[in-house]
């Protein structure tokens, strides 16, 4: 009997399965085809608009164009835009520029792959100018999609939207983290995930001893660079084991840190009593004088 259920909840849900329009679709000629909007044999197939000779565009009311997709046959649609709107492609070669966009984002993610990138002129182009450089936000590789420009050689602009599909991956909490505590393959985990926002560059990678929570963190969240510090190598109070390189000889000794330090930081120690010294943090408590 259960099995029946769920099998009758199947059924209802496929013949009862709407499709929503898209808020734009793009059209190759002149006129607007019923085909350019749901699959449909060549028989089948009617003109339904024309678009306008000094226009390159046609918006058509949603309870219009549902209606009419409703007298062929097609009344399991439905739209959540007021508007729909049809746009000539522009008959244009774009592949320069999708391939910087690429190269952009490449540049940044260095494992992400990338599956599709649409490209679409804010305004129909019947070419393109021989030369231009390609322009993209300097912030562009945090969102999936937005606007490119072009521009040339008379420095005049002009604009694209594009949207780029594509998997990369994160670093996510995989427990709550505490502020200022380290940032570990124990208490993280690597996911792969979707390009669609993100707040701040996210961590790709993790090596050992390199971060701390800048924050308190809830499990999930996927680190970006405004969550994390460098982790402190060596504290305020601590030990320091302090290597000293002279003519090929290396003497260590031991001293107490003055201060905080990270990978790289140059920080003062005292051994005994004696005056401070400055040092270069090497690892965890360790430290060389250079």
């Amino acid at each position: 009997m259960f099995f029946k259920i769920i099998f009758l909840l199947i059924v209802s849900s496929t013949l009862f399965a709407t499709n929503t329009l898209k808020k734009n679709y793009l059209i190759k000629n002149d006129f607007i085809m019923l085909s350019d909007i749901v699959d449909v044999n060549k028989e089948n197939d009617k003109k339904l608009f024309t678009i306008d000779q000094s226009r390159h565009s046609k918006r058509v009311k949603k309870d219009k164009l549902l209606q009419i997709l409703k007298q062929n046959g097609f009344d399991q649609y439905t739209a959540k835009s007021s508007y729909i709107q049809f746009t000539k492609k522009s008959p244009i070669d774009t592949t320069k520029i999708k391939k910087k966009i690429r190269q952009f984002y490449q540049n940044k993610y260095q494992e992400i792959q990338i599956s599709s990138i649409t490209l679409m002129p804010l305004h129909y182009l019947s070419e393109l100018p021989n030369s231009y450089t390609v322009h993209l936000n300097k912030r562009a590789y945090l969102m999936n999609k937005g606007v490119v420009h072009i521009k040339t050689l008379d420095n005049k602009k002009i604009f694209f939207q594009y949207h780029i599909k594509a998997t990369l991956p994160v670093i996510t909490a995989r427990v709550d983290i505490k502020k200022e505590s380290e940032i570990q393959r124990l208490n993280t985990r690597k996911k792969s995930i979707m390009l669609n926002k993100f707040r701040a560059m996210p961590l790709q990678s993790l090596h050992v001893s390199e971060y701390q929570a800048k924050h308190n963190i809830k499990a999930d969240t996927i680190l970006t660079k405004r969550d994390v510090l460098g982790l402190y190598l060596v504290k305020r109070g601590a030990n320091v084991n302090v290597n000293l390189k002279s003519q090929g000889i290396s003497i260590f000794f031991s001293a107490k840190a003055l201060q905080n330090g990270r990978l790289g930081d140059t920080i003062s120690v005292r051994k005994n009593n004696t005056k401070s010294l400055r040092v270069v943090v090497t690892g965890k408590n360790k430290a060389e004088i250079k």
